[in-house]
């Protein structure tokens, strides 16, 4: 239910079109009770405690790195969500050691046809590994590749501020691909899961 949502959020749903609107507040929602189901709290506890690299950390934001906090302190969770096609993915590590993030992302293959994707989203070692591909085969490497850039991307928490172009994932030991119909998506879906542990 929306009223489980702090009012950022809700500010935030607010400023969306329908179809985004419903998309971002089922994805909130969910985060909210995965997050509390994780942690046997109630999800109405919650508040927001989201971060980002320009903007900081804190109750006020609605965007960035997913977390919450629990009567004044944070919940011992790294989290990660994300949304394609009617579908949300979500990701956590339970007590992180400190510097442990989480990134998750899904995409619907049929989404990444148009021209010229290659050129904005792949590097020149990713786009020679699709040379011969065509048709079905050439959409869900495209979209294996970008899903991979995308865990990665929030896994750093620079999302989308480092040129997808500039970032190679072929060979990544961070980042698992999910195997079609593995963590509970249809088959036809991609999705990656990208974890970063502190260095000993």
């Amino acid at each position: 239910m929306p009223q489980l949502l702090d009012s950022v959020e809700l500010e935030r749903a607010a400023a969306l079109a329908a179809g985004p609107r419903a998309s971002f507040v089922a994805g909130r929602l969910a985060l909210r009770r995965f997050a509390a189901e994780l942690l046997d709290v109630p999800p109405s506890d919650l508040t927001t405690h989201f971060s980002c690299p320009r903007c900081g950390t804190g109750p006020a934001l609605a965007h960035g790195r997913p977390g919450y906090m629990l009567r004044g302190e944070p919940l011992p969770l790294a989290l990660s969500l994300s949304r394609s096609s009617g579908w949300i993915l979500l990701g956590a590590v339970v007590d992180p050691p400190a510097g442990a993030q989480i990134g998750v992302d899904v995409e619907d293959p049929s989404r990444l046809g148009f021209d010229g994707f290659d050129a904005v989203a792949l590097t020149p070692a990713e786009q020679a590994h699709l040379a011969g591909l065509a048709g079905n085969a050439l959409l869900q490497e495209r979209a294996r590749l970008w899903v991979r850039k995308e865990a990665w991307l929030k896994m750093t928490g620079d999302g989308l501020t480092t040129g997808p172009e500039t970032l190679d994932v072929l060979c990544r030991p961070e980042i698992q691909d999910l195997p079609p119909g593995e963590a509970g998506l249809p088959p036809h879906l991609r999705g990656a899961v990208a974890v970063a542990r502190p260095q000993r």
